[in-house]
């Protein structure tokens, strides 16, 4: 499911032919506000012993946020409920489906723990399966009473209710580094439905990202692993897991994860002291990692097929000072397109992956532990800028696309404190007569959906007569037209949108996919 048709962002090369005096720039998210939910109390612990705060959630009919966290009650612990109209101020829905202290009056959803993905589903067609969410550990019993995983479903998030037992109940459904053997591997398909990214464990006692894939939410491929170190790596680099769309779709043809990668301390002893206390019960290969201790940082990775990805090794939301809440670990949400402006809640620990606080020295949970969840925002396409690499000016050159009958462009683009001009050309590179840089209305200002003019004429042109005449034999669709964009120092473009969006190669379904 493609979000916006025809949009180009500059994360990777697919649309770009070539670039001189120019460089990638990858903008950190930034952060706004410590989110504080209600009754949620603030000394959250790491080892969740009086609760922990989930994922936020988007309702993009409603334009809603939803916000899921954990909580003791009543000797038990509850899936609670909290909606925002903004994503700041947060209340507290009376759902009447459960009993604490002798009243239903309370945000506590009737959905048993023991989740590994939760999502409002855009693939839906019957509301009552709006909200979909399936188990990490085995929650439910089949008819000889052995342990089986479930699913739910439900039309307001609030009251759900299970999926009937069937062959998914059977799977091997633990997505993360203890995974059984039996769940690697398998075929992958990038275009399912629905898509989930969990560490797994290598040959060599490392976290990896693997990968899996699902058409129906309930039955899911074999792990894959997708993400590994490689040699642009510091020593000792791990992934943690990451936070992606479950509904597996696309902007501008790209896949974004937030990836959790866990630096981790290369000094630390190699044998991890019982180790079954720390990973569980579950068997199988590569089940306990090496090291444990370290920081995890949320950074950027994209892809376009899900398999082989492009990523920034810099903190996207950089993790606070020391002796802040979110000294330690920081793990982005999925981002949530909101008011034109990319949403990044975050959960933060004020203490490393071992317990220790910024005096390294120290043993490790000597001091107090917690957590909370953040907000940071970032401008709509705003991931990565296209930006002047020295004083003079840079070219951006398109790759080509095809001309049709015409069309428009947009550009998110900030050049108030420079310029963008722009031109059209030929596939063979030459400029199309009135449409070239110095027929081009620039830019000087700050724009999210600019459409790009020459003289006053926003669209591109069609394929004329005089060009179809130079091959009478080639049919419309196999002309080709391509941009250049010219940037001033100051200058920083986000991305490009085509109108209609079919002129795009990307669009074009290519059978098997992974090339």
């Amino acid at each position: 499911m493609e979000l916006y048709p025809g949009k180009q962002l500059f994360i990777d090369d697919f649309m770009i032919e070539s670039m001189k005096g120019l460089r990638r720039v990858l903008n950190q998210a930034e952060k706004q506000t410590v989110i504080a939910p209600l009754d949620l109390p603030l000394d959250t612990v790491l080892d969740h012993a009086k609760g922990q705060i989930g994922d936020v959630v988007y309702d993009k009919n409603d334009g809603l946020f939803r916000m899921y966290y954990h909580l003791d009650l009543d000797g038990e612990r509850r899936m609670c409920a909290l909606n925002s109209e903004d994503g700041l101020h947060w209340e507290k829905p009376t759902l009447g489906l459960v009993e604490i202290d002798g009243s239903t009056a309370n945000n506590v959803t009737n959905c048993p723990l023991g989740q590994l993905s939760l999502l409002w589903d855009p693939h839906e067609t019957d509301e009552a399966y709006r909200w979909k969410r399936i188990d990490n550990t085995p929650t439910g019993r089949n008819r000889n009473g052995r342990k089986v995983w479930r699913a739910f479903h439900s039309r307001d998030g609030y009251d759900w209710k299970p999926y009937p037992s069937g062959g998914y109940s059977e799977n091997q459904m633990l997505f993360n580094f203890g995974s059984p053997a039996e769940t690697f591997g398998g075929t992958i398909n990038p275009d399912a439905n629905y898509v989930h990214y969990s560490q797994r464990g290598s040959s060599r006692r490392t976290r990896v990202l693997g990968r899996r894939d699902s058409e129906d939410f309930l039955h899911w491929s074999g792990l894959r692993t997708v993400i590994d170190q490689d040699l642009n790596d510091p020593a000792g680099t791990e992934f943690y897991g990451a936070s992606f769309d479950s509904a597996n779709c696309t902007n501008g043809g790209l896949h974004i994860l937030m990836l959790f990668t866990f630096l981790t301390d290369l000094s630390e002893p190699y044998e991890i002291e019982k180790p079954g206390a720390y990973w569980g019960a579950e068997s199988g290969p590569n089940a306990v990692a090496a090291r444990i201790d370290g920081f995890v940082d949320t950074e950027l990775a994209v892809s376009r097929d899900t398999v082989s990805w492009t990523r920034f090794r810099e903190p996207f939301i950089p993790r606070g000072q020391s002796d802040s809440w979110d000294w330690g670990m920081l793990f982005s949400d999925a981002p949530i397109l909101h008011n034109d402006k990319l949403w990044f809640f975050y959960s933060g620990f004020n203490l490393n992956h071992n317990g220790h606080t910024a005096r390294l020295w120290e043993s490790p949970y000597s001091a107090p532990s917690y957590s909370n969840k953040g907000l940071a925002v970032l401008r709509r396409d705003g991931y990565v800028s296209v930006e002047v690499a020295g004083f003079g000016h840079g070219t951006l050159t398109t790759h080509r696309f095809r001309q049709e009958s015409g069309g428009s462009v947009q550009v998110n683009v900030d050049a108030s404190a420079g310029e963008l001009r722009y031109e059209l050309l030929l596939d063979t590179g030459e400029p199309i007569s009135g449409y070239t840089g110095a027929d081009c209305d620039p830019i000087r200002a700050d724009e999210l959906d600019r459409t790009l003019s020459w003289n006053g004429v926003q669209d591109w042109p069609g394929v004329s007569s005089e060009r179809q005449a130079t091959l009478p034999n080639l049919p419309q669709s196999e002309f080709y037209i391509k941009i250049r964009f010219y940037l001033a120092p100051g200058t920083k473009l986000y991305s490009f949108t085509l109108n209609p969006p079919e002129v795009t190669m990307w669009n074009v379904k290519i059978k098997g996919r992974i090339d």
